[in-house]
C-alpha cells in the first residue's frame, strides 16, 4: 500500500470513528449525568462571572480611597480582560494538547490565587498585577468550559446546554455579582471594616470555590471527542459507557461497551496548533465573522456593566443605591440567558444574532436618554446576555475537534481583548463627553455586529463532526 493510500485509509478509519462517536452521543439519553456535568461547569462559570465584575462594583470605593480617575477605573477592567485574553489562548493550546478537564482544573486554581492577592493589595499597581493573574485563570476556564460542554452533549441539546452554562455565568453570575456587591458594600460594609476594607472582602471571598478543583478531579469526565483524537479509544468508550449508565463515576467491575470500533493509540498526528490555521481554507470566513461578532457584543456588554454604577451615580444616586439598581438591572441578564437557552434549541444562530443586535442598538439609544433606567437598563442587559450566549454557542460549532478548543479559545481571546480595550476607551469618552457618548459607542458596535453576522454559516442542528 502506498503512503498516500495508507494515509487515506487511516483518515477513513478516523472519520468512521468520529461518526460512531457522534452517533453514540446522540443515542445516549439526556439524563441526570448530563445535568450534573452542566452543573459542575456552570458553577465554575458562575464564580468566573462574579470574579469578572466584582472589581467594577468595588470601583467607586477604590477610586475614592486611591483618588483614581475614570480612565484608571477602566484600566482595572482592561488588565483583567487582557489577562483573560492571554489565559484563553493558553488554555486553547493546552486543552487541545493535554485535555479539557485538566485545563479546567488549573485555570480555577490560578484565578483563586489571584483573588487572594487582589484582596491584600497595598496599592493600585499591586491590584493591577493581581487582577491580571485573575484574568489568566478566568479566560482559560471560560473557553474550556463551553468547549467541554459542547463536546459532551447530544447534537439536539448542544445549543441549549451551552446556553444553560451561560445562564449561570452571564445571567445568574452577573446578577449574583451585583447582589453580592450590594450586600457587602452596603449593609455589611461597616461590619466588614468600613469602605476602605469591605471592597477587599468582596475581591477575596471568591477564593473559597477553589474546592471545585476536587469536584472536577473526581466527577468531571474528559471529552470523548478529545480522547478519540488523542488515540485514547478505550477511555472514550469508558466515558460513553458511564454516560449511558447515567453515571459520572464507574461502578466496580462495570463492563465497557465498545461504541467506537477503532485501534487504541491510532491518534491524529500531534501537531503544533498555530493561529494561522483558523485562517486557512473554509475556516477563514468563520474565524473573521466570529471574531468581529464576539468583539462587538462582549466589548459592549462588559463596558456598560463595568460603568453601570458610575452611570447611575452620575444621574444623582449614591453608591449604595446605585449598586442596588445595578443588581435589579442585572435581572434582565438572567432573563436573557434563559431566553438564549430556549432560542438555542428552537432558532437559527444567525437569526438570533442578526435581529438581536438591531434591537440592542435601539435599546442602547433609549437607555442613554430615558429616565426609566431600571426598565431600559434591564432590557439592555437582557440583550447583552442573549447575544453573548448565542455567540458562544455558534463559536463551538465552527471548528473541528482537533482545533476546537484552540479555535474557541482564540475567539475568546479576541472578545476579551475587546473587553479590555473598550472600557478604557469608554472611560476616556465618559470623561470627555459624558455617559451619552458611552451609549453612542455601544450602538455603533452593534451595527457592525449586525453586518458581520450575515457573512457567517448557519450551524443549528448539525453534528460537530459535520
Amino acid at each position: 500500500m502506498t503512503n498516500s493510500a495508507s494515509s487515506d485509509h487511516l483518515q477513513h478509519l478516523r472519520d468512521r470513528a468520529g461518526h460512531e462517536l457522534a452517533s453514540a452521543l446522540d443515542r445516549i439519553p439526556f439524563r441526570r449525568a448530563h445535568v450534573l456535568i452542566l452543573v459542575l461547569v456552570a458553577v465554575g462559570t458562575l464564580v468566573n462571572a462574579i470574579e469578572e465584575y466584582d472589581v467594577g462594583l468595588a470601583a467607586p470605593l477604590i477610586a475614592s480611597q486611591w483618588s483614581l480617575s475614570n480612565a484608571q477605573v477602566g484600566l482595572l477592567t482592561t488588565v483583567t480582560f487582557a489577562g483573560m485574553a492571554i489565559g484563553s489562548l493558553i488554555a486553547g493550546v493546552t486543552g487541545d494538547r493535554y485535555g479539557r478537564r485538566i485545563t479546567m482544573m488549573y485555570t480555577l486554581a490560578l484565578y483563586t490565587v489571584g483573588a487572594l492577592a487582589a484582596a491584600f493589595s497595598p496599592n493600585f499597581v499591586w491590584l493591577l498585577v493581581a487582577r491580571f493573574v485573575v484574568g489568566i485563570g478566568l479566560g482559560g476556564e471560560l473557553s474550556t468550559g463551553i468547549t467541554l460542554v459542547a463536546e459532551l452533549m447530544p447534537t439536539k441539546f448542544r445549543g441549549a446546554a451551552v446556553a444553560t452554562v451561560n445562564v449561570a455565568g452571564g445571567g445568574l453570575g452577573i446578577f449574583a455579582s451585583s447582589a453580592l456587591g450590594a450586600l457587602m458594600l452596603g449593609p455589611l460594609q461597616e461590619t466588614l471594616g468600613g469602605p476602605t476594607v469591605a471592597w477587599r472582602w468582596l475581591l477575596g471571598v471568591l477564593a473559597v470555590p477553589a474546592l471545585l478543583v476536587l469536584a472536577y478531579r473526581w466527577f468531571l469526565p474528559e471529552s470523548p471527542r478529545f480522547l478519540l483524537v488523542d488515540g485514547q479509544v478505550d477511555e472514550a468508550n469508558k466515558v460513553l459507557t458511564r454516560l449511558a449508565a447515567n453515571r459520572l463515576r464507574p461502578l466496580p467491575g462495570m463492563p465497557t461497551t465498545r461504541y467506537i470500533d477503532a485501534v487504541e493509540g491510532a491518534r491524529l498526528p500531534r501537531q503544533r496548533v498555530r493561529l494561522k490555521e483558523v485562517f486557512q481554507g473554509r475556516l477563514a470566513r468563520n474565524t473573521v465573522v466570529i471574531w468581529v461578532v464576539a468583539a462587538m457584543t462582549f466589548g459592549a456588554q462588559v463596558t456598560v456593566t463595568v460603568f453601570m454604577p458610575t452611570v447611575l451615580v452620575s444621574r444623582g444616586l449614591d453608591v449604595s443605591t446605585s449598586l442596588v439598581y445595578t443588581m435589579i438591572i442585572n435581572v434582565g441578564g438572567l432573563v436573557g440567558a434563559v431566553l438564549a437557552s430556549i432560542f438555542g434549541y428552537w432558532f437559527k444562530r444567525r437569526v438570533v444574532l442578526g435581529y438581536g443586535s438591531a434591537v440592542a442598538v435601539v435599546v442602547a439609544i433609549v437607555f442613554a436618554t430615558s429616565p426609566m433606567v431600571l426598565v431600559f437598563g434591564g432590557l439592555l442587559q437582557l440583550m447583552f446576555i442573549l447575544l453573548n450566549t448565542t455567540t458562544f454557542i455558534w463559536a463551538t460549532e465552527l471548528y473541528p475537534t482537533r482545533i476546537r478548543a484552540f479555535g474557541t479559545g482564540a475567539m475568546v481571546t479576541v472578545l476579551l481583548l475587546s473587553a479590555s480595550l473598550v472600557p478604557l476607551l469608554a472611560g476616556v469618552i465618559v470623561d470627555a463627553a459624558g455617559t451619552v457618548g458611552l451609549f453612542v459607542l455601544v450602538g455603533a458596535m452593534y451595527v457592525i455586529m449586525a453586518v458581520a453576522v450575515g457573512f457567517g454559516p448557519e450551524t443549528q442542528g448539525r453534528s460537530l463532526e459535520e
